[in-house]
């Protein structure tokens, strides 16, 4: 989608008033669900003196700090930003677009997840895939910013999680 149609689209959901109090509480609780649970996750990994919690927190901690470096070097616009409109969802910032940290983060934080407790991990890989969407349609987020973010964040939390480092737990 072309930065163009943005405010086409941000001008549907407003007319919507449903629609766009939907999209502001799944912008706010779906990141919530994953960015509360994760930690509740290294604590329990920690009370239980289980050796993945190694990879539990080293997984998340390093593809966060991949994405946010790529998100630094790709320097992309937002689409409000090109095409001047407000966002259905506010935010300060502006560039660090691509890929979407808030997706990513979801998605490897479901990957880890995934890794020590797959229902919860399932469960959580929905609420990051609900997210991508959510943040397109709050205007925040090209659909390439959000597809990176998944495709980023589940590859690399499951390379990490399952593939790589083989001799540790």
């Amino acid at each position: 989608m072309k930065a163009e149609r943005y405010p086409a689209l941000m001008e549907a959901v407003r007319r919507r008033p449903a629609l766009a109090g939907a999209v502001r509480a799944l912008n706010r609780l779906l990141p919530a669900a994953a960015y509360l649970l994760y930690p509740l996750g290294a604590v329990w990994l920690l009370a239980a003196r289980d050796p993945r919690l190694f990879r539990f927190v080293l997984v998340p901690g390093a593809v966060f700090l991949l994405g946010t470096a790529a998100r630094r070097a790709f320097h992309a616009p937002r689409p409000y930003q090109l095409a001047s409109y407000e966002p259905v969802v506010h935010r300060g910032g502006t560039d660090d677009s691509f890929p979407s940290r808030h997706v990513f983060s979801a998605a490897v934080i479901a990957a880890a997840f995934w890794y020590v407790f797959p229902p919860l991990g399932a469960l959580l890989a929905v609420t990051a895939l609900l997210l991508a969407p959510v943040r397109v349609l709050a205007g925040v987020h090209f659909p390439r910013d959000v597809l990176a973010g998944l495709a980023f964040g589940f590859g690399a939390g499951w390379l990490g999680c399952f593939v790589l480092l083989p001799g540790l737990p």
